[in-house]
């Protein structure tokens, strides 16, 4: 990076970009606007490429400009990151963390922990992110999030991750309640049915339940419904004589039992275990790691929880 680039050129260009316009970014920072738009020439003069576009509206990105911006909003949070560290080792609890969880997780995992940690650390603003790993990978690596925990295996992540398995994780074939099909006892019964596909836990596992019913010779799965969402898997098989698939421990939740039942005859289909997944060899903050620890005893209980059913 040349001498002459600033923190402030980059604080800059993601006001404008976060806001909009130049005007807006101007408020938001308290800044004259002439200032701002002379550090985004400096930028640009800097780098040798056009980085925002100007109209009547406001401002977009270039194409240059888009994969600048991604690699500023990560050195960002670095900085961010960085400062807020040397804070919380000083003993000021405050800042931010910022995790990125699979649904499953967010019903299962979070409640328990979300609470004893704002609890403890009123000041410190919590962001979480629903998402599988796949849509969030890149953010991960660029710093974005401190940590994401859903379901996955050790040989789809890239090096780049560290990956700490907090307990083992299975599948069950579900349906609505009293629907004609809960007290099916083998697959073969299910052909026919319809099915909604849920998220996915990851890009390699697009047809597993496919490939399930292909060992068996059944007819493969009618995927009538591709949900993006928990909610919409959920809402679509309570109103609806389709089955899905879902995490089991997603059923010792007493909201999720309203709208759905596991087929219990049925045994549990394996699935990738619940990790929590990091940036290899740099540390969490102290406060990433306070949550990270809740997440992990969260995940144990259930796992114990488990055992013991």
């Amino acid at each position: 990076m040349d001498q002459t680039m600033k923190l402030t050129h980059f604080r800059d260009l993601l006001a404008v970009v976060r806001t909009g316009s130049l005007r807006s970014a101007s408020r938001h920072l308290g800044i004259a606007q002439p200032v701002i738009t002379r550090s985004i020439r400096e930028l640009e003069r800097e780098l040798g490429q056009t980085l925002l576009e100007r109209h009547s509206k406001g401002v977009t990105l270039t194409p240059v400009g888009e994969r600048f911006v991604r690699r500023i909003q990560g050195i960002e949070a670095e900085v961010r990151r960085a400062k807020e560290e040397v804070e919380q080792w000083s003993g000021e609890h405050s800042g931010e963390v910022a995790v990125g969880l699979s649904p499953a997780c967010v019903m299962t995992l979070l409640p328990s922990a979300i609470a004893t940690f704002s609890k403890r650390y009123p000041k410190v603003v919590t962001k979480v992110t629903q998402a599988l790993f796949q849509p969030i990978e890149t953010k991960l690596a660029a710093g974005l999030l401190d940590f994401w925990i859903g379901p996955l295996s050790k040989k789809h992540a890239s090096q780049r991750f560290a990956i700490e398995q907090f307990m083992p994780n299975s599948r069950r074939i579900a349906a609505r309640p009293n629907h004609p099909l809960l007290r099916a006892q083998s697959l073969e019964e299910l052909a026919g049915a319809r099915w909604v596909r849920p998220p996915l836990s990851d890009r390699y596992a697009d047809s597993d339940l496919e490939a399930i019913f292909e060992r068996r010779a059944l007819p493969t799965p009618e995927m009538t419904v591709e949900s993006s969402s928990m909610l919409i898997t959920l809402v679509t098989v309570a109103n609806t004589d389709m089955l899905t698939v879902l995490p089991e421990q997603m059923f010792k939740l007493m909201p999720v039992t309203r709208f759905c039942a596991p087929l219990e005859n049925i045994p549990a289909l394996t699935s990738d275990p619940i990790c929590m997944v990091t940036r290899q060899g740099l540390p969490l903050t102290p406060l990433a790691e306070k949550l990270s620890d809740l997440m992990r005893k969260a995940a144990h209980n259930h796992a114990r929880a488990e055992l013991t059913a």
